[in-house]
Protein backbone atom coordinates (compact mmCIF):
# COMPACT_ATOMS: atom_id res chain seq x y z
CA UNK A 1 0.00 0.00 0.00
CA UNK A 2 1.58 3.34 -0.99
CA UNK A 3 2.13 6.02 1.63
CA UNK A 4 -0.38 8.86 1.61
CA UNK A 5 2.42 11.41 2.16
CA UNK A 6 6.18 11.59 1.78
CA UNK A 7 8.01 9.32 4.25
CA UNK A 8 9.26 12.22 6.41
CA UNK A 9 5.78 13.60 7.02
CA UNK A 10 4.37 10.10 7.42
CA UNK A 11 6.86 9.32 10.17
CA UNK A 12 5.86 12.44 12.07
CA UNK A 13 2.22 11.45 11.71
CA UNK A 14 2.61 7.78 12.67
CA UNK A 15 5.44 7.59 15.23
CA UNK A 16 5.71 9.38 18.57
CA UNK A 17 8.77 11.40 19.51
CA UNK A 18 9.98 10.70 23.05
CA UNK A 19 9.76 13.10 26.00
CA UNK A 20 8.20 15.84 23.84
CA UNK A 21 5.10 17.73 22.85
CA UNK A 22 4.93 16.34 19.32
CA UNK A 23 4.49 19.64 17.46
CA UNK A 24 7.64 21.08 19.06
CA UNK A 25 10.07 18.45 17.77
CA UNK A 26 12.24 19.51 14.84
CA UNK A 27 13.53 16.06 13.87
CA UNK A 28 16.42 15.51 11.48
CA UNK A 29 17.33 12.88 8.89
CA UNK A 30 20.58 10.98 9.50
CA UNK A 31 21.95 9.68 6.19
CA UNK A 32 25.39 8.41 7.26
CA UNK A 33 27.56 7.94 10.34
CA UNK A 34 31.14 7.01 11.12
CA UNK A 35 33.31 7.15 14.24
CA UNK A 36 32.35 10.18 16.36
CA UNK A 37 30.21 11.87 13.68
CA UNK A 38 26.94 11.50 11.79
CA UNK A 39 25.67 13.16 8.63
CA UNK A 40 22.38 15.06 8.47
CA UNK A 41 20.49 15.62 5.22
CA UNK A 42 20.77 19.27 4.20
CA UNK A 43 23.20 20.01 7.04
CA UNK A 44 26.30 17.88 6.55
CA UNK A 45 28.57 16.10 9.05
CA UNK A 46 27.94 16.72 12.74
CA UNK A 47 30.18 16.00 15.70
CA UNK A 48 28.10 13.78 17.97
CA UNK A 49 28.43 14.99 21.57
CA UNK A 50 25.44 12.91 22.64
CA UNK A 51 26.54 9.52 21.23
CA UNK A 52 22.91 9.04 20.09
CA UNK A 53 21.33 9.19 23.54
CA UNK A 54 24.63 8.25 25.25
CA UNK A 55 24.73 4.84 23.54
CA UNK A 56 27.44 4.74 20.92
CA UNK A 57 30.59 4.26 22.99
CA UNK A 58 32.57 2.39 20.28
CA UNK A 59 31.75 4.86 17.52
CA UNK A 60 29.29 4.85 14.64
CA UNK A 61 29.15 2.04 12.09
CA UNK A 62 32.11 0.12 13.49
CA UNK A 63 32.83 -2.68 10.98
CA UNK A 64 33.60 -5.34 13.59
CA UNK A 65 30.33 -4.81 15.46
CA UNK A 66 28.32 -4.75 12.24
CA UNK A 67 30.01 -7.92 10.98
CA UNK A 68 29.42 -9.84 14.21
CA UNK A 69 25.72 -8.91 14.18
CA UNK A 70 25.33 -9.99 10.54
CA UNK A 71 27.08 -13.27 11.32
CA UNK A 72 24.65 -13.92 14.18
CA UNK A 73 21.61 -13.04 12.07
CA UNK A 74 22.75 -15.50 9.44
CA UNK A 75 23.44 -18.18 12.08
CA UNK A 76 20.50 -17.84 14.47
CA UNK A 77 18.55 -14.57 14.70
CA UNK A 78 16.20 -15.57 17.56
CA UNK A 79 16.17 -18.13 20.36
CA UNK A 80 14.25 -19.27 23.45
CA UNK A 81 15.48 -17.73 26.74
CA UNK A 82 16.65 -21.18 27.91
CA UNK A 83 18.61 -21.95 24.76
CA UNK A 84 22.33 -22.59 25.30
CA UNK A 85 24.21 -20.50 22.73
CA UNK A 86 27.94 -19.81 22.28
CA UNK A 87 27.30 -16.09 21.87
CA UNK A 88 25.47 -15.95 25.22
CA UNK A 89 28.31 -17.80 26.94
CA UNK A 90 30.94 -15.50 25.39
CA UNK A 91 29.11 -12.38 26.52
CA UNK A 92 28.67 -13.69 30.05
CA UNK A 93 32.35 -14.59 30.26
CA UNK A 94 33.45 -11.16 29.01
CA UNK A 95 31.20 -9.38 31.49
CA UNK A 96 32.52 -11.55 34.32
CA UNK A 97 36.07 -10.65 33.26
CA UNK A 98 35.43 -6.91 33.20
CA UNK A 99 33.11 -6.59 36.20
CA UNK A 100 34.03 -9.39 38.60
CA UNK A 101 30.31 -10.13 38.95
CA UNK A 102 29.19 -13.74 38.88
CA UNK A 103 25.98 -14.02 36.87
CA UNK A 104 23.93 -11.89 34.48
CA UNK A 105 20.24 -11.34 33.80
CA UNK A 106 19.77 -9.81 30.35
CA UNK A 107 16.99 -7.40 29.34
CA UNK A 108 16.10 -5.29 26.32
CA UNK A 109 17.14 -2.00 27.91
CA UNK A 110 18.25 -0.10 30.98
CA UNK A 111 14.85 0.53 32.55
CA UNK A 112 14.09 -3.20 32.47
CA UNK A 113 17.51 -3.94 33.92
CA UNK A 114 16.83 -1.63 36.88
CA UNK A 115 13.38 -3.17 37.35
CA UNK A 116 14.84 -6.65 37.52
CA UNK A 117 17.67 -5.55 39.81
CA UNK A 118 15.02 -4.25 42.21
CA UNK A 119 13.03 -7.48 41.95
CA UNK A 120 16.17 -9.51 42.67
CA UNK A 121 17.04 -7.34 45.68
CA UNK A 122 13.55 -7.77 47.12
CA UNK A 123 13.53 -11.51 46.50
CA UNK A 124 16.94 -11.98 48.15
CA UNK A 125 16.41 -9.75 51.19
CA UNK A 126 12.68 -10.23 51.78
CA UNK A 127 12.48 -6.46 52.21
CA UNK A 128 10.75 -3.85 50.05
CA UNK A 129 12.16 -0.32 50.35
CA UNK A 130 14.60 1.06 47.75
CA UNK A 131 16.60 4.20 48.56
CA UNK A 132 17.74 6.55 45.77
CA UNK A 133 19.17 10.06 45.50
CA UNK A 134 16.88 13.05 45.18
CA UNK A 135 18.26 13.96 41.72
CA UNK A 136 18.52 10.39 40.43
CA UNK A 137 17.18 8.98 37.18
CA UNK A 138 17.04 5.21 36.65
CA UNK A 139 14.59 4.65 33.82
CA UNK A 140 11.17 5.35 32.36
CA UNK A 141 8.89 2.53 33.57
CA UNK A 142 6.38 3.40 36.26
CA UNK A 143 8.07 1.33 38.95
CA UNK A 144 11.49 2.85 38.26
CA UNK A 145 10.16 6.39 37.90
CA UNK A 146 8.44 5.87 41.23
CA UNK A 147 11.58 5.08 43.21
CA UNK A 148 13.82 7.67 41.54
CA UNK A 149 13.76 11.42 41.97
CA UNK A 150 13.66 12.62 38.37
CA UNK A 151 11.06 15.24 37.46
CA UNK A 152 9.65 13.02 34.69
CA UNK A 153 7.68 11.18 37.37
CA UNK A 154 5.48 14.19 38.13
CA UNK A 155 2.58 13.43 35.71
CA UNK A 156 2.15 10.03 37.41
CA UNK A 157 3.07 10.96 40.97
CA UNK A 158 -0.39 10.51 42.48
CA UNK A 159 -0.38 6.86 41.38
CA UNK A 160 3.13 6.02 42.62
CA UNK A 161 4.20 4.66 45.99
CA UNK A 162 6.14 6.89 48.36
CA UNK A 163 9.82 7.17 47.47
CA UNK A 164 12.82 7.32 49.81
CA UNK A 165 15.38 9.92 48.73
CA UNK A 166 18.83 10.93 49.90
CA UNK A 167 19.17 14.71 49.92
CA UNK A 168 22.07 15.55 47.60
CA UNK A 169 22.64 19.31 47.33
CA UNK A 170 25.36 20.39 44.92
CA UNK A 171 28.09 21.39 45.42
CA UNK A 172 28.17 18.89 48.27
CA UNK A 173 29.64 19.56 51.68
CA UNK A 174 32.69 17.32 51.92
CA UNK A 175 33.55 15.40 55.07
CA UNK A 176 35.91 17.05 57.55
CA UNK A 177 37.56 15.75 60.69
CA UNK A 178 34.37 15.99 62.71
CA UNK A 179 31.51 15.40 60.31
CA UNK A 180 30.69 13.27 57.27
CA UNK A 181 29.50 14.81 54.00
CA UNK A 182 25.94 16.07 53.77
CA UNK A 183 25.03 13.30 51.29
CA UNK A 184 26.23 10.54 53.61
CA UNK A 185 24.65 12.26 56.59
CA UNK A 186 21.29 12.31 54.80
CA UNK A 187 21.61 8.63 53.85
CA UNK A 188 22.49 7.63 57.41
CA UNK A 189 19.51 9.50 58.87
CA UNK A 190 17.17 8.10 56.20
CA UNK A 191 18.15 4.51 56.99
CA UNK A 192 17.69 5.10 60.71
CA UNK A 193 14.30 6.74 60.16
CA UNK A 194 12.94 4.04 57.85
CA UNK A 195 14.32 1.09 59.89
CA UNK A 196 17.19 -0.73 58.11
CA UNK A 197 15.39 -4.08 58.39
CA UNK A 198 12.81 -2.83 55.88
CA UNK A 199 15.33 -1.61 53.27
CA UNK A 200 16.19 -3.98 50.42
CA UNK A 201 18.68 -1.83 48.52
CA UNK A 202 20.38 1.50 47.99
CA UNK A 203 20.32 2.29 44.26
CA UNK A 204 22.91 4.80 43.04
CA UNK A 205 24.10 5.97 39.65
CA UNK A 206 27.82 5.38 39.14
CA UNK A 207 27.85 9.05 38.22
CA UNK A 208 24.77 11.16 37.59
CA UNK A 209 23.95 11.80 33.94
CA UNK A 210 21.66 14.47 32.55
CA UNK A 211 20.39 15.49 35.98
CA UNK A 212 23.62 17.38 36.57
CA UNK A 213 26.73 15.17 36.35
CA UNK A 214 27.45 15.86 40.00
CA UNK A 215 30.62 14.33 41.42
CA UNK A 216 29.69 12.78 44.80
CA UNK A 217 31.53 13.66 48.01
CA UNK A 218 34.62 11.51 48.55
CA UNK A 219 33.13 9.65 51.51
CA UNK A 220 29.72 8.94 49.95
CA UNK A 221 30.26 5.69 48.05
CA UNK A 222 32.53 4.11 50.71
CA UNK A 223 30.05 5.23 53.39
CA UNK A 224 27.09 3.77 51.49
CA UNK A 225 28.99 0.50 51.08
CA UNK A 226 29.67 0.33 54.83
CA UNK A 227 26.05 1.04 55.72
CA UNK A 228 24.94 -1.75 53.38
CA UNK A 229 27.41 -4.15 55.01
CA UNK A 230 26.29 -3.14 58.51
CA UNK A 231 22.57 -3.58 57.87
CA UNK A 232 22.34 -6.35 55.27
CA UNK A 233 21.22 -3.92 52.57
CA UNK A 234 22.21 -4.52 48.94
CA UNK A 235 24.10 -1.84 47.02
CA UNK A 236 22.91 -1.50 43.40
CA UNK A 237 25.09 0.49 41.01
CA UNK A 238 23.36 1.88 37.92
CA UNK A 239 26.09 2.23 35.28
CA UNK A 240 23.69 2.55 32.35
CA UNK A 241 24.96 6.04 31.52
CA UNK A 242 28.42 6.10 33.11
CA UNK A 243 29.62 2.57 32.35
CA UNK A 244 31.81 1.05 29.62
CA UNK A 245 34.58 3.61 30.01
CA UNK A 246 32.66 6.85 29.67
CA UNK A 247 34.24 8.34 32.81
CA UNK A 248 37.72 7.07 31.98
CA UNK A 249 37.34 3.84 33.95
CA UNK A 250 35.32 0.78 32.99
CA UNK A 251 32.81 1.58 35.76
CA UNK A 252 32.33 4.88 37.56
CA UNK A 253 32.18 3.14 40.96
CA UNK A 254 35.90 2.44 40.52
CA UNK A 255 36.58 6.14 41.12
CA UNK A 256 35.13 5.76 44.62
CA UNK A 257 36.40 2.25 45.47
CA UNK A 258 33.13 0.67 46.65
CA UNK A 259 32.07 -2.40 44.70
CA UNK A 260 28.31 -3.07 44.38
CA UNK A 261 26.26 -6.21 44.98
CA UNK A 262 24.26 -5.71 41.78
CA UNK A 263 25.59 -3.91 38.71
CA UNK A 264 23.07 -2.52 36.18
CA UNK A 265 24.16 -2.01 32.57
CA UNK A 266 22.62 -0.69 29.35
CA UNK A 267 23.32 1.81 26.55
CA UNK A 268 27.03 1.19 25.92
CA UNK A 269 26.60 -2.56 26.44
CA UNK A 270 25.95 -2.91 22.69
CA UNK A 271 27.22 0.56 21.77
CA UNK A 272 23.59 1.20 20.84
CA UNK A 273 23.72 -1.26 17.92
CA UNK A 274 21.03 -3.43 19.49
CA UNK A 275 18.58 -3.09 22.40
CA UNK A 276 20.01 -4.65 25.55
CA UNK A 277 20.49 -4.15 29.29
CA UNK A 278 21.71 -6.37 32.10
CA UNK A 279 21.64 -6.81 35.86
CA UNK A 280 24.79 -8.56 37.10
CA UNK A 281 25.02 -10.05 40.60
CA UNK A 282 27.61 -11.44 42.99
CA UNK A 283 28.00 -15.17 43.50
CA UNK A 284 26.22 -14.99 46.87
CA UNK A 285 23.13 -13.48 45.25
CA UNK A 286 23.29 -15.88 42.31
CA UNK A 287 23.38 -18.91 44.66
CA UNK A 288 20.18 -17.72 46.33
CA UNK A 289 18.29 -18.73 43.18
CA UNK A 290 19.82 -22.17 42.81
CA UNK A 291 16.83 -23.66 44.65
CA UNK A 292 14.45 -20.67 44.64
CA UNK A 293 12.48 -19.35 41.68
CA UNK A 294 13.84 -16.25 39.99
CA UNK A 295 10.58 -14.44 39.27
CA UNK A 296 12.02 -12.49 36.34
CA UNK A 297 11.66 -13.04 32.62
CA UNK A 298 11.35 -11.43 29.20
CA UNK A 299 10.43 -12.73 25.76
CA UNK A 300 13.63 -11.33 24.23
CA UNK A 301 15.91 -12.29 27.13
CA UNK A 302 19.56 -12.39 25.96
CA UNK A 303 18.53 -11.85 22.35
CA UNK A 304 21.20 -13.49 20.17
CA UNK A 305 21.75 -10.51 17.86
CA UNK A 306 22.05 -8.08 20.76
CA UNK A 307 24.43 -10.53 22.47
CA UNK A 308 26.55 -10.49 19.32
CA UNK A 309 26.59 -6.68 19.32
CA UNK A 310 27.60 -6.66 22.99
CA UNK A 311 30.40 -9.20 22.49
CA UNK A 312 31.79 -7.20 19.56
CA UNK A 313 31.49 -3.94 21.51
CA UNK A 314 33.44 -5.34 24.44
CA UNK A 315 36.13 -6.67 22.07
CA UNK A 316 36.42 -3.24 20.42
CA UNK A 317 36.69 -1.49 23.79
CA UNK A 318 39.45 -3.92 24.76
CA UNK A 319 41.42 -4.07 21.52
CA UNK A 320 41.27 -0.38 20.67
CA UNK A 321 41.83 0.65 24.31
CA UNK A 322 38.87 3.02 24.18
CA UNK A 323 38.52 3.20 27.98
CA UNK A 324 42.10 4.42 28.22
CA UNK A 325 41.42 6.81 25.34
CA UNK A 326 38.41 8.24 27.18
CA UNK A 327 40.60 8.89 30.21
CA UNK A 328 43.38 10.52 28.16
CA UNK A 329 41.15 12.63 25.89
CA UNK A 330 38.92 13.40 28.87
CA UNK A 331 41.86 14.93 30.74
CA UNK A 332 42.72 17.07 27.71
CA UNK A 333 39.05 18.06 27.38
CA UNK A 334 39.02 19.07 31.04
CA UNK A 335 42.00 21.35 30.46
CA UNK A 336 40.25 22.99 27.50
CA UNK A 337 37.06 23.46 29.53
CA UNK A 338 38.93 25.05 32.43
CA UNK A 339 40.75 27.34 30.01
CA UNK A 340 37.41 28.25 28.47
CA UNK A 341 36.09 29.04 31.94
CA UNK A 342 38.95 31.47 32.58
CA UNK A 343 38.86 32.99 29.08
CA UNK A 344 36.87 35.87 27.56
CA UNK A 345 33.62 33.90 27.47
CA UNK A 346 34.09 32.45 30.93
CA UNK A 347 31.77 34.98 32.55
CA UNK A 348 28.87 32.98 31.09
CA UNK A 349 30.07 29.73 32.76
CA UNK A 350 29.14 28.87 36.34
CA UNK A 351 30.63 25.39 36.62
CA UNK A 352 32.52 22.60 34.84
CA UNK A 353 31.55 19.06 35.89
CA UNK A 354 32.27 15.46 35.09
CA UNK A 355 34.99 12.93 34.31
CA UNK A 356 36.47 11.40 31.18
CA UNK A 357 34.18 11.85 28.18
CA UNK A 358 31.19 12.54 30.42
CA UNK A 359 31.40 16.26 31.15
CA UNK A 360 29.10 19.25 31.41
CA UNK A 361 29.25 23.02 31.23
CA UNK A 362 26.82 24.88 33.47
CA UNK A 363 25.97 28.37 32.20
CA UNK A 364 24.54 31.42 33.92
CA UNK A 365 21.53 31.32 31.57
CA UNK A 366 19.45 28.76 29.62
CA UNK A 367 21.62 26.82 27.17
CA UNK A 368 19.12 26.28 24.31
CA UNK A 369 20.24 29.18 22.10
CA UNK A 370 23.91 28.21 22.53
CA UNK A 371 23.16 24.63 21.50
CA UNK A 372 21.47 26.01 18.39
CA UNK A 373 24.61 28.02 17.57
CA UNK A 374 26.65 24.85 17.82
CA UNK A 375 24.23 22.94 15.58
CA UNK A 376 24.67 25.60 12.89
CA UNK A 377 28.45 25.12 13.18
CA UNK A 378 28.34 21.33 12.88
CA UNK A 379 28.24 20.21 16.52
CA UNK A 380 25.30 18.24 17.92
CA UNK A 381 25.41 18.95 21.65
CA UNK A 382 22.74 17.85 24.14
CA UNK A 383 21.69 19.94 27.10
CA UNK A 384 19.05 20.67 29.72
CA UNK A 385 18.04 23.92 31.39
CA UNK A 386 21.34 25.79 31.89
CA UNK A 387 23.65 22.89 30.96
CA UNK A 388 25.47 21.53 27.93
CA UNK A 389 26.69 17.93 27.99
CA UNK A 390 29.83 16.64 26.27
CA UNK A 391 29.52 12.86 25.85
CA UNK A 392 31.01 11.86 22.48
CA UNK A 393 31.84 8.32 21.35
CA UNK A 394 34.95 7.07 23.13
CA UNK A 395 36.86 6.78 19.85
CA UNK A 396 37.17 10.59 19.71
CA UNK A 397 40.80 11.62 19.27
CA UNK A 398 42.47 14.52 21.04
CA UNK A 399 42.81 16.36 17.73
CA UNK A 400 39.08 15.94 17.07
CA UNK A 401 38.27 17.08 20.59
CA UNK A 402 40.34 20.24 20.06
CA UNK A 403 38.56 20.90 16.76
CA UNK A 404 35.21 20.65 18.57
CA UNK A 405 36.38 22.87 21.42
CA UNK A 406 37.59 25.49 18.96
CA UNK A 407 34.03 25.61 17.60
CA UNK A 408 32.60 25.79 21.15
CA UNK A 409 34.96 28.62 22.08
CA UNK A 410 34.13 30.56 18.91
CA UNK A 411 30.38 30.12 19.43
CA UNK A 412 30.67 31.18 23.08
CA UNK A 413 32.25 34.45 21.95
CA UNK A 414 29.25 35.27 19.75
CA UNK A 415 26.56 34.15 22.21
CA UNK A 416 24.61 36.99 23.78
Amino acid sequence: MPLEKDWYTAQRDRIFFTWSAQQNVRGFEIVDAEGPRFKVAGQGWMWDLQSQTYNVCAGHRHPQIVARMIEQIQTLPAAHPHALLPVRMELAQLLHLHTGMHKAFFTTGGSEAVENAIKIARLVTGRSKIITRRTSYHGATLAVLGIAGDQRKKPFERDLANAFHIEDPYPAREADGEKCSDWLESLTHLIERENPETIAAILLEGMTGVNGMQTPPRDFWPGARKLCNDYGILLIDDEIFSGFGRTGKWWAWQHWGAAPDILVLGKGLTSGYGPMGAALVTEKIARHFDDKILWCGLTNFAHPVSCAAAVATLRVLENEKLVENAARVGEALRRRLLALNSGPGGAKIRDIRGKGLMQAIVFDRPSATFLELLWERGVFAPGAADMMFICPPLCLSEAQMNEIMDIVESALGTWN
